[in-house]
């Protein structure tokens, strides 16, 4: 029942810790995801978006998308940039079958040297009928830089082209919302509404661009082969032209996800990848924030169930699949499915479930084994005993010396189950015998026949009550050897061996054994229980003289031993075969041959018992033939 009780205890506090510690981690997941930018995790979030991009990149670019770019190589046949705006009137007019054609070039100012090139423009742009010329927002976002009135006029839209990166500096992303209140429509979507594409089934505000590849991956033409009549007009017959600077040290280049080696991508190509998105429906979603942190919690919530039905090994494995599984979910989606889901807080929640649960859940246990070990201490306290007397100090909070305790702790258990049923063993036999013995005389006595004379009979039951007591007292002296305190009283050795010596000397005398004590101090002091040191020494004598052989002598010596003072009987009976020595401080245990011996085998046990409360030791030595020797140790103060 108390062990049923012990489990019962430990199982609710186990899961009581599971629930704390799934909230928590929970609580910590949906915070690292809510909070991610400040943290600095979103820059981890980027770093997997864009292996992820790159990995898995498969959009295909629409032929229907062609750059015209200024390159180096028209500069150098052109000439210096800027050119001349009637030069870009030229090459509208080389684009004229184009669907739309958008001039990513800014024409925010007037030009004084040539003052008739902005009426020569307008006039182009407004033939050509379908050109789209951006805005930007000026360097304190609160105007927008925009095209010469003349311009602005000629042309069929006008859209902004601010691109805004990442907080690493690579964009990932596009804003479809205007600067200011009513503000023009993106870049990309001005060319689809000149263009007759519907593009009001698009309502995310921001998503992320799925690029086509690295820089180059769209169709591209130098602007000095266009404009010179180079390529023919045919070549750009209904498509999407978008023109745009490309040589080293014009215009804009960012980052991107897809950049190969450090390689930037030109902000009119990064149009380009934006509108092929568009038109195509590709863009790549990512939830609001409290979807995301929603979402990072679910593998949390998994793991945590996993290390709660799990064994730790077998934990472990779910957590590491886990973490796999994030990175192969995020993926799938990723490619399949058009979104993304951040996984860092998701990666951590996991990764950092396993070693907060293997905390607190062996903090748990090993807090129950405390106050079991506790209440264990008491009871032995309280029997006179504790756990340091018996496997010696152990010390310290940690994992290790726990261990120690809890092994110590089941040790006693073990010893003390073997005890008992020894003690059953030794009831149900010895204790039982003349008690049987008793029953059968007086049944015998009832008879007519066979009635034994009546002193006779009442000195057999006399010597079988005797029997009996005498195995009482053996288990007494045992138990309170074992259980009793120990108190700190000086005993002289030498006192005690002399006094053995002589109470035994009548009863050696009749067989005819001498009993010497010839090599000794003056006195040997220790500390402990008189009476039973003394007792421990006459059970040495009494087996001595039983197991000796007529007519010899038992040999007594009290000498030092570095700290200790070593009492040293000496008989010489037939001796003990090496195999049983070890036997000899079990209770209960008699040699073969020693049957007709009085006794119930518990005197050895009890010196032994005696020797170690006080802090010392019992050994024996033997020969056969020569005898054997007992060497009983006791602290020298």
């Amino acid at each position: 029942m108390k062990g049923m009780a012990w489990s019962v205890g430990l199982g609710r506090r186990v899961r009581r810790e599971w629930l704390l510690v799934t909230a928590a981690m929970l609580v910590l997941t949906a915070a690292l995801s809510w909070f991610s930018t400040p943290l600095g995790l979103s820059r981890l979030d980027h770093a997997f978006y864009d292996q992820s991009s790159s990995a898995i990149t498969d959009t295909v670019a629409d032929d229907d998308i062609v750059i015209v770019a200024i390159d180096d190589s028209s500069i150098a046949q052109l000439g210096y940039w800027p050119w001349r705006r009637a030069l870009h009137a030229e090459l509208l007019d080389r684009l004229r079958l184009a669907r739309v054609v958008a001039l990513d070039l800014l024409f925010t100012d007037l030009n004084p040297a040539y003052p008739h090139d902005d009426a020569t423009l307008a006039a182009a742009i407004s033939e050509h009928g379908r050109v789209i010329l951006p805005v930007v927002a000026g360097a304190d976002h609160a105007a927008t830089l925009a095209p010469v009135p003349t311009l602005a006029a000629s042309a069929a839209g006008i859209g902004y082209i601010d691109i805004s990166p990442d907080s690493d500096g690579v964009v990932r992303r596009i804003a479809f919302t205007g600067k200011a209140d009513n503000g023009p429509p993106h870049f990309t979507l001005a060319m689809l509404d000149i263009a007759g594409v519907d593009t009001s089934t698009d309502s995310s505000p921001s998503q992320l661009i799925p690029y086509v590849g690295p820089p180059g991956s769209f169709r591209m033409y130098p602007y000095a082969p266009v404009v010179t009549g180079l390529v023919p007009a045919e070549v750009f017959r209904d498509k999407y032209v978008l023109v745009g600077s490309w040589g080293s040290g014009l215009g804009d280049s960012f980052p991107v996800p897809v950049s190969n080696s450090g390689a930037t991508m030109s902000g009119v190509e990064i149009l380009a990848n934006m509108l092929n998105s568009q038109i195509h429906g590709l863009w790549i979603q990512q939830p609001s924030a409290w979807v995301v942190a929603l979402l990072s919690c679910l593998p949390v919530v998994l793991a945590c169930v996993a290390l709660g039905c799990l064994s730790p090994r077998r934990s472990f494995i779910a957590s590491i699949t886990l973490l796999l599984l994030i990175f192969l979910v995020d993926g799938l989606l990723l490619h399949y499915g058009q979104l993304w889901i951040p996984p860092t807080a998701a990666l951590l929640g996991v990764a950092l479930s396993y070693p907060v649960w293997t905390w607190r859940s062996q903090e748990a246990a090993l807090q129950h084994i405390d106050q079991e070990l506790q209440a264990m201490d008491v009871e032995r306290r309280q029997l006179g005993d504790t756990i340091a007397e018996r496997g010696g100090p152990t010390v310290g909070t940690t994992l290790p010396a726990r261990i120690v305790q809890l092994q110590l702790a089941v040790t006693q258990l073990r010893v003390a189950r073997q005890r008992r049923e020894e003690t059953v063993r030794f009831l149900s036999h010895d204790m039982r015998s003349p008690q049987n013995a008793i029953l059968a005389l007086t049944q015998l006595q009832r008879g007519h026949t066979g009635a034994l004379p009546q002193p006779e009979l009442l000195e057999r039951i006399e010597g079988y009550a005797h029997k009996t007591l005498a195995l009482v007292d053996g288990l007494v002296e045992l138990a309170r050897a074992e259980s009793a305190p120990i108190p700190a009283q000086p005993v002289d050795l030498v006192a005690a061996a002399l006094q053995g010596c002589d109470d035994f000397w009548g009863l050696a005398r009749s067989r005819g054994i001498a009993i010497r004590l010839d090599d000794h101090p003056e006195s040997a002091w220790t500390e402990g229980d008189p009476s039973l040191v003394a007792r421990a020494w006459c059970n040495l004598l009494d087996n001595a003289i039983k197991y000796s052989f007529d007519h010899t002598a038992i040999t007594c010596r009290i000498h030092r031993e570095g700290d200790l003072w070593s009492m040293t009987v000496q008989d010489e009976g037939s001796g003990i075969e090496a195999s049983q020595l070890e036997e000899l401080f079990q209770p209960f245990r008699r040699l073969p041959g020693s049957q007709q011996q009085s006794g119930a085998g518990l005197g050895l046990a009890f010196v032994k018992a005696v020797a170690e409360r006080h802090g010392g030791s019992v050994r024996v030595s033997s020969r056969q033939p020569g005898g054997t020797r007992f060497s009983l140790c006791f602290p020298a103060v």
